[in-house]
């Protein structure tokens, strides 16, 4: 199997994508994401258990960044934070939804309420006013990306457009169990500045596939945007 098979990436436009690469130092990240069940338009998602884990991985590789999770997790404090200091890297592992229609396409917070496609926006822009704008945005949500064969600009593309440099997003319904590993090697990978991010993320992906895991479970994740 060649690389290019292994590690998706798309750009969406010249225009919406920085051509810097990630700085590699001081990576400070703010970690999202729900781990309990939760509900929303009578519509029930399970736990999510091994989010917990996830966050905790993403803490300790970036030292520095901040964990909320669960009830800890809403749009009020992910606006605050993002308002007092400025996070290269902003990672979101919760429920999610996509759709064609806007009003359908949300990620589901702490307190079960929607994160909007249009809030989100608003999010990123305000912070790219205020401080630095956020270099990568990783989705772990199930059905981040889900729709048509370009759906993987779901969220993720309006991250994009509203001024993050990147996202890495899923193609559809990904495994919590799964999923911590491709995220810890993948962040292991971002701290090793001879590679770039599509590069951290075909490692990822390699990994598991010598492990024998199947492609259902490490092929749905997709770098949209600037992949340096």
């Amino acid at each position: 199997m060649s690389d290019s098979k292994i590690c998706d990436r798309t750009t969406p436009s010249l225009n919406l994508t920085s051509p810097n690469t990630l700085t590699r130092k001081e990576l400070k990240t703010l970690a999202l994401g729900l781990s309990k069940a939760s509900k929303i338009d009578n519509q029930s998602f399970p736990p999510l258990p091994n989010v917990k884990q996830e966050i905790t991985q993403v803490q300790n590789f970036f030292p520095d960044s901040t964990g909320l999770l669960n009830a800890n997790f809403t749009r009020q404090r992910m606006q605050q934070k993002l308002a007092e200091t400025s996070y290269p890297i902003v990672h979101i592992a919760t429920h999610g939804q996509f759709s064609s229609e806007p009003e359908d396409t949300f990620l589901i917070t702490g307190d079960n309420e929607k994160l909007t496609i249009s809030q989100l926006d608003r999010i990123i822009r305000r912070t790219a006013m205020r401080n630095e704008p956020i270099d990568l945005i990783t989705l772990t949500a199930c059905q981040t990306a889900v729709g048509d064969e370009r759906a993987a600009l779901g969220l993720a593309g309006v991250a994009i457009q509203a001024g993050a440099s990147s996202a890495l997003a899923s193609l559809w319904s990904i495994s919590d169990e799964v999923t911590p590993a491709v995220v810890k090697d993948f962040y292991l990978g971002l701290q090793d500045e001879s590679i770039n991010k599509a590069e951290a993320l075909q490692k990822a992906q390699l990994a598991l596939i010598e492990q024998g895991v199947s492609p259902a479970f490490w092929s749905p994740f997709i770098l949209i945007g600037n992949w340096l």
